[in-house]
Parts: structure tokens; C-alpha cells; sequence
């Protein structure tokens, strides 16, 4: 006899029997007919019922703050009320010329018909002419010229020396052949290759590890291999009942960079995993524990999904964590977006292009961390608490609350 699942609907409450091969599957309860998922006891996981997603929030409209940054305190904008109170203003135009009943009155020529001009202008022309001439003839005579060298007759002019050309004869030799160089193998150029060998090596349990992960059919699965599972599998659950959850189709894994914790001894290792959406790679972190090597998840579809990007173009009034890289704005676009209460920055995610203007009021602990970051570098990669506001005159702004990490690798905590 087949292996059967007997279980409640977690809806309804109605005693269900399965096959054994349908756990982990979705569908309605012959009952009350609401979406289940069968449950699971080869993993321990029980019956569910599917959430139904609310729908979707009207996104009230945002435009980027880009003109200057907000004011502290707030202060109302009376301007556009008092314009629609008041009256309108009339302006007095000026007085016309009165109109005449009668046609205009008609040009009249002066007596003696059209006057001929050239009998006059031509000899003034020439006059002037003559004038002029007169005038630069005797500038030029009045002018000093250089004086003129005569040599003297007693002075013979001599013939230049003759130059005698110093023949050398050299003396014809046959060209020995020249040794053929030897190639030699520098350091420098071995290094690099065992270097990066070694580090291929090294990595191998991490990205054996890694492509598990990829390749999980489920979240479920795919928890076995993440960093603070106890934390993060709620979290995970969640997010695949937004996002179609399954095997992540990728096209290649490359390691990019590594680094030891000098606390813990521990390796971390940096992949790039090439999509066809993201052909130059995801940033994914894998890191050595005592129970393995295990997967960084929250930042991987973070970079992934584009969740940054999401927000920007999200309603106003939300916040969030996200892995950015820090930099300063030019010098005339930070005169134009600061003043005496905030400090502008720009914040990029890797995988976008194009950053946006955020700011830190200067009075904050955000302020002196971006200043002790920036002063020996021209950007930093933190894990930063942003929100998005709006300000009185409508007008929406992003503001960074707290630095979470100063850098992106994974704290096991």
C-alpha cells in the first residue's frame, strides 16, 4: 500500500489524506476550497495556509529631490494660498491716441520735388580724400627712420675659412651574431598565476556550496545553505510568495575577491554569478562558518531583484536596508542641494547606473560616519537605513537614518 500524509487543513480544519509524493504540493481544500500546501515531514514542515496578496496600494507620485534640500524646521508655503485669496490685480495700460473719424492725413512732399543728394555728397567725398592724404604724408615724413650702416672702404671683407672634413675609415668587420636572449621567469609574472590558482583552489567548497544554493528547487531547500537561518527563513518564506520561488538559472560563477576576518580566522569569499538579465555578474558573498560555508541571501536579491530601484520608485514614507556605494557630488551640485541643517551624498546600488541625491543632517552620527569614511577615500560600501519623505511644498527627498555596517560583508550574528 502506498505511503499516504494524513493532516487538518490549517483553513478549515478538515481531516486530509494525501499521497506521500504530493507533499510540499499547493492546491484547494475539496472543503472550504481555500489555497494550501501540504505538508512536508521528510523536512519537517507542516501544512499552510497560502497567504492571499492585498491589493496593490495606489503609489501616490514622486519626483526626485534635485533642487535643493529640505528646510528644518518645516515651515508652511503661504505663498500659493495667499496667490489664490487675493484678488486679481489690474494693470492700467497706457493711454492710446484718440481715433479720428476722417481717413489719415496724407504725406506731403516738399515743394520742389525729391532733392538730389549727389551733386553734394561727391565732392565732399573727394575733399575728404585729400585731406587725408595730406595728413598721413606728412605723418610718414615726420616719422625717425633707423640709420643706415655703411662699412667703412678700409675694412678688406675676408673669405670664410674652409672647413676641412675629417674623413674616419672604419675598419670593415663581420657582425658577430648576437646571443639569443634568455627568457627568464620573474616573480612578478609567476606569482599572479599561482596566486590566482591558489585562490581557485581555496575556494572550491565555497562555490560548490554556492551552486547548491542556486540550484535548490525551493526556499525551503535553499535555507540549508544561507547565513542565520533562524532569522532569515521567515523571511524567505515571505518573499516567495511575492516572487515565482525555484532554481535560479545562471550562466556563469566567477570569484572576484577574498577576505580574512582577523577576529574569527574566517575566509570570505566574493562571486559574481552571471544571468542572462545581469550578464556582468551579482555580487554574492559566501562565508566560512563552523557549520560550513554558507550564502549571504538578503543581499543577493537585494542586487538580484533591483529592491533598491523598487524603492526609489515606491510610494513616499518608506524605509529600508540596503547595500550602497557612498560618494560625494560634484562641487556645484553639492552647493546647490545643501544648506546650513543637511549634508548631500550620492547614493548608487552596484547593479543600477544612475545615483541619487540623499542627505544627512550634519548634526547626526550618519554625518561624522560618512566624513571619518570619506576622508581617505572617494567612496565606501555600507549597509545604510533610508527613507523617503516629502516636504511640505510636495517636493520628495531621500534621507539616510543610520549606517547599519560600514562595509558589505555578512556579520554572523
Amino acid at each position: 500500500m502506498a505511503e499516504v500524509i494524513q493532516f487538518n487543513c490549517p483553513a478549515c480544519g478538515t481531516m486530509l489524506r494525501l499521497p506521500l509524493e504530493m507533499a510540499s504540493r499547493q492546491g484547494p481544500c475539496p472543503t472550504c476550497d481555500r489555497e494550501i500546501v501540504a505538508p512536508d515531514p521528510h523536512r519537517g514542515i507542516g501544512a499552510y495556509e497560502v497567504a492571499i496578496a492585498p491589493p496593490p496600494k495606489e503609489i501616490e507620485p514622486f519626483r526626485i529631490f534635485a533642487d535643493s534640500p529640505p528646510l528644518v524646521p518645516k515651515e508652511p508655503e503661504p505663498a500659493a494660498a495667499e496667490m489664490e485669496e487675493s484678488e486679481p490685480v489690474e494693470v492700467e495700460s497706457p493711454p492710446m491716441a484718440a481715433e479720428t473719424d476722417g481717413p489719415p492725413p496724407a504725406v506731403v512732399p516738399p515743394p520742389g520735388g525729391p532733392r538730389r543728394l549727389w551733386p553734394i555728397l561727391v565732392p565732399s567725398c573727394l575733399a575728404s580724400a585729400v585731406i587725408g592724404g595730406v595728413v598721413v604724408h606728412s605723418f610718414i615724413a615726420r616719422a625717425p627712420r633707423p640709420p643706415i650702416f655703411i662699412p667703412p672702404a678700409s675694412l678688406p671683407v675676408l673669405p670664410a675659412p674652409a672647413v676641412e672634413k675629417e674623413v674616419v675609415v672604419a675598419e670593415l668587420k663581420k657582425p658577430e651574431p648576437a646571443p639569443e636572449p634568455v627568457v627568464e621567469e620573474t616573480e612578478s609574472e609567476v606569482a599572479p598565476i599561482e596566486e590566482k590558482a591558489s585562490q581557485e583552489k581555496a575556494s572550491a567548497p565555497a562555490e560548490a556550496t554556492l551552486r547548491a544554493f542556486l540550484d535548490a528547487p525551493d526556499w525551503a531547500a535553499r535555507s540549508a545553505y544561507v547565513l542565520s537561518p533562524d532569522k532569515v527563513c521567515g523571511a524567505m518564506e515571505a518573499y516567495s510568495r511575492e516572487v515565482p520561488d525555484g532554481p535560479i538559472l545562471y550562466q556563469s560563477i566567477s570569484v572576484k575577491q577574498s577576505h580574512l576576518d582577523e577576529k574569527t580566522g574566517a575566509t570570505l569569499f566574493i562571486f559574481f554569478v552571471a544571468t542572462e538579465k545581469h550578464p556582468k555578474g551579482i555580487p554574492v558573498a559566501v562565508k566560512e562558518t563552523p557549520g560550513g560555508w554558507l550564502v549571504d541571501w538578503p543581499a543577493f536579491v537585494e542586487f538580484r531583484d533591483g529592491l533598491f530601484q523598487k524603492f526609489v520608485e515606491g510610494p513616499i514614507d518608506q524605509t529600508g536596508d540596503f547595500h550602497l556605494v557612498v560618494s560625494r557630488p560634484p562641487a556645484e551640485r553639492a552647493a546647490s542641494t545643501e544648506n546650513e541643517h543637511f549634508s548631500s551624498f550620492l547614493l548608487q546600488s552596484p547593479l543600477d547606473a544612475k545615483p541619487q541625491i540623499a542627505f544627512v543632517r550634519k548634526s547626526s552620527q550618519v554625518a561624522a560616519e560618512f566624513e571619518a569614511q570619506l576622508a581617505t577615500a572617494g567612496s565606501f560600501q555600507p549597509v545604510l537605513e533610508v527613507v523617503k519623505r516629502k516636504t511640505s511644498g510636495g517636493r520628495g527627498y531621500f534621507e539616510v537614518l543610520s549606517v547599519k555596517e560600514v562595509d558589505w560583508f555578512p556579520k554572523e550574528k
